[in-house]
C-alpha cells in the first residue's frame, strides 16, 4: 500500500513505520474530530503500489492459526470484518465505495468486486432516495458522523452508525429487522389496546357503568374512570376505600350489603350480588347494582374480588312507575265498574217503579207528576253516564292526540249561564246553593261544547267536594283575559296537591269521596291549554277551593 514521493521513491509501508525509531520526523496528529486509523482495510502485496482511487485487492484469510501470528494489524483487521456480523463499508470524499465486507455485500446482493469504486445507489439505483442515501450524503458533505435508523427496499431495517476516519467515512451497520418488527407489533398492540381501553371506557360510560378490582393481597385497588362518577362525584378521589363505600349506602340496604361481602370470607361465596342505594354529595339518592366475583389462591383464600357497578336508578323509577300504573289502573277499573254500575242500577230502578205504576193505576197519564219524576231521574241517570263514557273517550283522544276542536267567536258569558242553569236541578237534589255572576257579553274565540265540558266538569267536581257549601261561579273581564272561577266552600286542597289533582285518575284524600273516575280536571286542563289558556287552583277566601281558568280575550 505504497505510493511515490516527491523524489521518485517508495514511501514506506506502515509496517515500516512502526519501526522508525521514536524521533523519526512524521506527523502522526489527526485533524480535530477525526481519528487516525489504517486508510485501508484490506492488504496489497507492498511490492506492487496502489493509488488511493483504485480499489486493493483482498487479503487472503489465514487457513492456520500459525498463519494469524504473521499477519500484520491491517491483516487482522480484516480478518475481524469478516468476522462480524454486521454490515461494514468506507466511503471516500466522493462517496466511492473503498472496502466492504461479505455482510455488506450480502445486503446490497452484489458482489464486493462489483460495488468497489462506485456509489452504493449507482451500484443500487433503487437506494437513490432513501434515508440511507440523505443522511450518508449529509455525512460526507459536513464531515460528521452520526447514528440513525434506516429502511432498505427490501424491508430490511438497519441501525447505521458513521464515523469519520481520515478522508474516508467508515459505515457499520447492523440489521435490525427482526427487532423492528417486533417494536412495530408491540406499538400496533398497544395502539390496538388502547383503542379497546377508549371503545370500553365509552360503552362503560354511555351504559353507566364501571369495573373494580380489590386486591386482598398487595391492597391495591382499581376503578374505572366512571366509578366515582356512579357515586356523585365529579372528579376522581383520590382514594377509595371500604368504609368510604359503606358510609354511602342507604341505612336500609347497609347490613345487607355488609353481610354479602363478609359472606366471601365466612361462607367461601365466589361471586355475588348487590343492589343498593347511594347518596351522592347532593343528598340525592341512586340505585346501584354491583355484581362480584372472588379469585382465591392455592390454599383457599382470597386473593382478588373483581366486580362491575351499573346505575339502575332510571330502572328503578321505571320499575316504581310500573308499579303506580298498575296500582292507578287497577283503581280506575275499580272506580269505573262502580261509577257505570250506579246510573245503570238507578236507571234499572227507575224502570221498575214505571212498570209497577203501569200495572197499579194503569190509567196514569204519561204527564203524571208520578211519571214525570221517574222520567226526570233517568234522564238525569242517562246523562251522568253520557258523562262518563265521554270522559272515557276524550281521556283516550287526549293520549292519541285526536281531541279536536271547533274554534269560533262567541259570547263565553252565555255559555256559563248555560251551565248554570243546567246545574240548578242537580244542585237542589244535593242541598248545595249554587251561586253565579256572569258578566256579559264575554266575546272570545272557544270550542262551544268543549267550554260547556269545562263548566260542567268544574261544578260537578265542586259539588262532590265541597261538603254541601255553597258553590259561586264567576266571570270577569280582566285586562288581557277573561277569568272563570269556581269557588266551593270544602276543606281546600293542600298546596303540594295542588298541581296533581289535575293528572288523570286523581281524587282528593281530603273529603268524602261521592263517586267520578278521577278524569274532569285532568280533561279540563287540557281543553284550557288548547285554547291557549292556563287553569290552576287556589285556596278560596273564608276557606275552600277555588278553580282559576284564564283564557286570552
Amino acid at each position: 500500500m505504497g505510493e511515490s514521493g516527491p523524489g521518485g521513491g517508495r514511501k514506506r509501508g506502515r509496517r515500516d513505520r512502526r519501526r522508525e525509531p521514536a524521533d523519526a520526523p512524521a506527523d502522526l496528529t489527526p485533524p480535530e474530530g477525526q481519528e487516525n486509523f489504517p486508510a485501508r482495510m484490506r492488504v496489497a502485496p507492498s511490492s506492487e503500489p496502489v493509488r488511493p482511487s483504485e480499489p486493493a485487492a483482498p487479503t487472503e484469510l489465514p487457513a492456520h492459526a500459525a498463519d494469524e501470528a504473521s499477519l500484520s494489524a491491517e491483516a487482522r483487521l480484516c480478518v475481524l470484518q469478516e468476522m462480524m456480523g454486521e454490515a461494514f463499508f468506507t466511503l471516500d470524499a466522493h462517496g466511492r465505495v473503498r472496502e466492504m465486507n461479505a455482510r455488506a455485500a450480502a445486503l446490497l446482493g452484489l458482489p464486493a468486486e462489483q460495488v468497489r469504486g462506485q456509489e452504493p445507489w449507482l451500484a443500487r439505483p433503487e437506494l437513490a432516495g432513501t434515508v440511507l442515501h440523505e443522511r450518508l450524503m449529509t455525512a460526507l458533505t459536513a464531515r460528521e458522523g452520526g447514528r440513525f435508523l434506516a429502511e432498505l427496499p427490501s424491508r430490511t431495517w438497519l441501525e447505521v452508525t458513521v464515523r469519520v476516519v481520515g478522508d474516508e467515512t467508515w459505515v457499520l451497520a447492523a440489521d435490525i429487522t427482526q427487532r423492528q418488527l417486533a417494536e412495530n407489533e408491540v406499538a400496533r398492540t398497544e395502539e390496538r389496546f388502547r383503542q379497546l381501553g377508549e371503545r370500553f371506557q365509552v360503552a362503560l360510560d354511555s351504559a353507566q357503568m364501571a369495573v373494580w378490582e380489590t386486591n386482598l393481597v398487595t391492597g391495591q385497588v382499581f376503578r374505572s374512570e366512571g366509578h366515582d362518577r356512579l357515586y356523585g362525584y365529579a372528579q376522581p378521589q383520590a382514594e377509595w376505600t371500604h368504609a368510604k363505600f359503606l358510609a354511602s349506602i342507604h341505612p336500609e340496604d347497609r347490613a345487607e350489603v355488609e353481610a354479602q361481602v363478609s359472606s366471601i370470607f365466612t361462607q367461601h361465596v365466589d361471586a355475588y350480588t348487590s343492589t343498593f342505594r347511594t347518596c351522592w354529595p347532593d343528598g340525592s339518592w341512586h340505585w346501584l347494582t354491583s355484581r362480584a366475583r372472588v379469585i382465591r389462591d392455592a390454599a383457599g383464600n382470597v386473593a382478588v374480588v373483581r366486580g362491575a357497578m351499573l346505575d339502575i336508578t332510571a330502572l328503578k323509577e321505571t320499575e316504581a312507575a310500573l308499579q303506580e300504573a298498575v296500582r292507578t289502573r287497577d283503581d280506575f277499573l275499580s272506580m269505573a265498574s262502580h261509577e257505570l254500575r250506579t246510573p245503570l242500577t238507578s236507571l234499572r230502578l227507575q224502570l221498575q217503579l214505571l212498570r209497577r205504576l203501569g200495572s197499579t193505576t194503569p190509567d196514569a197519564a204519561i204527564g203524571s207528576d208520578k211519571v214525570s219524576g221517574k222520567l226526570d231521574n233517568t234522564e238525569r241517570q242517562l246523562r251522568r253516564l253520557g258523562a262518563l263514557v265521554d270522559n272515557l273517550l276524550d281521556v283516550s283522544r287526549i293520549q292519541t292526540g285526536k281531541l279536536d276542536f271547533q274554534f269560533m267567536e262567541g259570547d263565553l258569558a252565555g255559555v256559563v249561564s248555560d251551565v248554570v242553569s243546567r246545574f240548578t236541578e242537580e244542585a237542589r237534589l244535593a242541598g248545595v246553593l249554587l251561586d253565579s255572576h256572569v258578566d256579559t257579553p264575554a266575546p272570545c274565540r272557544f270550542d262551544r261544547l268543549r267550554m260547556e265540558q269545562v263548566v260542567s266538569n268544574l261544578l260537578t267536581n265542586a259539588f262532590r267536594y265541597g261538603a254541601g257549601k255553597p258553590v259561586k261561579v264567576t266571570l270577569r273581564h280582566m285586562p288581557d283575559s277573561l277569568r272563570l272561577v269556581v269557588q266551593d266552600g270544602g276543606p281546600g286542597i293542600p298546596e303540594a296537591d295542588r298541581s296533581r289533582v289535575f293528572e288523570r285518575f286523581t281524587q282528593g284524600d281530603n273529603a268524602q269521596r261521592r263517586g267520578g273516575l278521577g278524569l274532569g280536571l285532568h280533561i279540563v286542563r287540557q281543553i284550557i291549554e288548547a285554547h291557549g289558556g292556563r287553569v290552576h287552583v287556589e285556596e278560596a277566601p273564608g276557606g275552600g277551593a277555588a278553580f282559576v281558568v284564564d283564557l286570552p280575550r
